[in-house]
């Protein structure tokens, strides 16, 4: 019997182990839901099609009903870099694209250092929401990744690296661009700002080698059009649809912008608990949870995003019972609110349409933030994140 657990306890110790599991789920899912579900993975179709399309000199932002239903949303440059996936056979590539989505932010995460406990920790507490994202093909997991990436790379002074990781991400995902306020704590900050920027730009205008520049134009005024007049879907889940649907209480998406954007800036102040890694940590799991509260468009498997934030938050929290209490309230009511684990009639009738998901993670934001303005984290932290996980 001892020897039966020290050989499990050598095995979870395998850092390679995390990405056999996490793989293995996804190949499974995957290849579930494209033999037994009908019509499944248009998102993906989406995705690799815009390949197509940009190619073949067609509006992106058109519909385009021989190929999937819905509209693709994503910048010209995503529908260049899906090109690989556009030659795969389609199977391989749903696998192919889930995998990437699902193990990249494991490999960020085991490069800042994170010890193997910690890893497991991060890896089983997001597993529910990254499973429900790569079911539908999203791209939350890849975009957790670059916002990983970007991070990582400012704490080892590494430009190049934030850059393309921030450009990458904007061409995903516009919030990505918040990012940019880490370089608050940078005393180079504009200097690698300007670089971003350049890179950016680099990135905006790379598909026109495949379009040419004016139909490239054409396509950026397209996306933009579809943007400012996309509806949020009848059951997301963001902060202004959680107090819509549970108050009444209605405003324009820009004022709770605005207000979000406000509490996002406040803890940038402290200046001085600036140094602290753990301090910096819990800035950018801020900045993950904020990403899926305070857009309009969020929709359950974004969620991800901000169950990585809510992990993070833990791993450079105190530890105490009242911050374990709070992560499993969130891994319950926001991680599992989906599942069998609650009645279908509570789902549907309750949980759903009053976006319940979204309300541990305001509670979560509140303590973040509350940390991040009143806390002392020269108490237990180290200013390097070398120091911070020996």
């Amino acid at each position: 019997m001892i020897q039966i657990n020290k050989t499990i306890a050598q095995t979870v110790r395998n850092e390679s182990l995390i990405y056999v599991v996490y793989g293995v789920i996804v190949v499974a899912v995957s290849l579930i839901k494209v033999f037994l579900t009908e019509g499944s993975f248009n998102n993906y179709d989406i995705f690799r099609f815009a390949f197509f399309h940009l190619t073949e000199g067609q509006n992106l932002y058109e519909a385009h009903p021989e190929a999937h239903f819905d509209l693709y949303k994503y910048s010209p440059g995503f529908a260049l870099f899906m090109a690989p996936f556009w030659f795969l056979n389609r199977t391989l590539g749903v696998i192919s694209w889930n995998l990437l989505n699902a193990l990249l932010p494991l490999v960020m995460l085991g490069r800042m250092k994170f010890d193997l406990p910690a890893r497991w920790f991060f890896a089983l507490f997001i597993l529910f929401e990254m499973v429900t994202s790569v079911q539908n093909a999203q791209s939350n997991g890849l975009m957790l990744a670059l916002m990983m990436w970007a991070f990582k790379a400012l704490e080892q002074e590494k430009p190049k690296s934030f850059a393309l990781a921030i450009s990458l991400g904007v061409s995903l995902k516009l919030f990505a661009g918040v990012m940019v306020l880490m370089l608050f704590f940078h005393k180079q900050g504009f200097k690698w700002l300007i670089f971003s920027a350049v890179t950016g730009l680099v990135f905006l205008i790379l598909p026109s080698f495949v379009t040419g520049i004016e139909p490239l134009w054409k396509l950026y005024v397209s996306w933009f059009d579809l943007l400012a007049g996309d509806a949020p879907h009848a059951l997301n889940y963001s902060l202004m649809s959680f107090f819509e649907r549970t108050a009444g209480f209605v405003l324009p998406n820009a004022i709770w912008l605005i207000a979000g954007m406000v509490l996002l800036v406040l803890p940038l102040y402290r200046r001085q608990q600036q140094q602290y890694y753990k301090w910096r940590l819990t800035y950018f799991a801020l900045m993950l949870v904020w990403v899926v509260l305070f857009n309009h468009k969020t929709e359950s498997p974004t969620f991800v995003i901000a169950m990585a934030g809510a992990a993070l938050y833990y791993l450079s929290s105190s530890k105490t019972f009242e911050y374990k209490v709070l992560m499993v309230i969130v891994f319950i009511f926001t991680g599992l609110v989906a599942t069998d684990i609650f009645p279908y009639a509570v789902r549907e009738n309750f949980i759903k349409p009053y976006s319940i998901k979204v309300l541990p993670c305001i509670i979560l934001f509140i303590y973040i933030l509350k940390d991040l303005l009143f806390a002392d984290y020269g108490k237990f932290s180290q200013p390097s994140e070398s120091e911070n996980n020996k």
